[in-house]
């Protein structure tokens, strides 16, 4: 879902910049003034495991792929100001360093997989544990907000893709519903896993996002999966994604500049011709960067309001 540069108008892009910041912002602000040391060690390495496991591109349909967003498992398990923080390190780590997704279009992917899902994913987990606050009903509302999120995330971008001319409305948007709704069926299946993990060994972590619990066990055991996921991504579906699809197949072509081409663009790395092994060591050093960047800026921010 990864919106590429040049794809859109210079309007649109400036647009979902002054979207996307405030929030991002007031995430920073938030998760800086609230969130506990241990709370920010799990924030670092769920956001390595959303990395590694957005490399894992699964077969749909028609010739199309989908990949795990993880914005609505970040969100239920850390709250959302703590997700927008995860996914937004993620975006940013795939742009600058992957040339996954355009740099100047980062202000864009923020807004689709870093705010929207999120906030759409919590809501609509908040709204069916209130109904239901059982592990049958969280196992059924993390399923339900991680296709509510991938729905209202892809359903953004094909908005944004038909008001820079890429694509009719119908094609734009209709398409992105389409294949997102196939995909969130994966992306649910992974959230409730993921939660059904977490209320397995350690049910109080998603009790109260702001509570001070040991996280050491499952960090552990994230930080384990995410290089896992990192080591089979030569598995990974070559197919085009849902997005890739509609401005590939159905909408009207663009010269793309990239900006930055980054040090491992495609996650490939220069001078190594085994593609497998390339693309196994890109996801190692993303997984790495990934984890250990989020931590650092987070404690450099806490560090800082300590010393106030």
């Amino acid at each position: 879902m990864h919106i590429p540069e040049g794809m859109l108008t210079q309007q649109t892009t400036v647009a979902s910049w002054i979207a996307s910041l405030p929030v991002v912002g007031y995430a920073v602000v938030t998760v800086r003034k609230k969130m506990s040391d241990s709370r920010v060690v799990l924030m670092a390495v769920l956001a390595a495991l959303i990395f590694a496991l957005q490399m894992l591109n699964f077969p749909v349909a028609g010739g199309t792929s989908g990949h795990f967003a993880g914005g609505a498992a970040a969100a239920i398990i850390l709250g959302p100001w703590a997700a927008v923080l995860i996914m937004t390190t993620v975006l940013i780590i795939q742009a600058f360093m992957f040339a996954d997704g355009g740099v100047l279009a980062l202000g864009a992917n923020m807004f689709n997989m870093a705010i929207v899902g999120p906030m759409v994913g919590w809501a609509v987990y908040a709204l069916v544990t209130k109904l239901r606050d059982t592990r049958v009903g969280r196992s059924i509302g993390s399923f339900t907000a991680a296709w509510s999120a991938t729905m209202a995330a892809a359903l953004c971008a094909g908005l944004m893709l038909w008001i820079s001319g890429r694509a009719p409305f119908g094609i734009a948007v209709g398409s992105m519903a389409f294949w997102h709704a196939i995909i969130g069926v994966g992306e649910g299946l992974i959230t409730a896993a993921l939660v059904n993990y977490i209320l397995s060994v350690r049910p109080d972590i998603l009790e109260a996002p702001e509570r001070t619990v040991s996280t050491r066990g499952v960090a552990i055991g994230m930080g384990v999966l995410a290089f896992l996921a990192a080591g089979l991504s030569f598995l990974a579906s070559g197919n085009p994604d849902g997005l890739e699809y509609v401005y590939e197949k159905i909408g009207t072509s663009y010269t793309a500049t990239e900006l930055v081409s980054g040090p491992l663009p495609d996650y490939a790395v220069p001078g190594l011709s085994n593609e497998t092994l390339a693309g196994i060591l890109a996801g190692f050093v993303g997984v790495i960067v990934t984890g250990v960047g989020l931590y650092a800026v987070i404690t450099a921010l806490r560090g800082r309001r300590l010393g106030q």
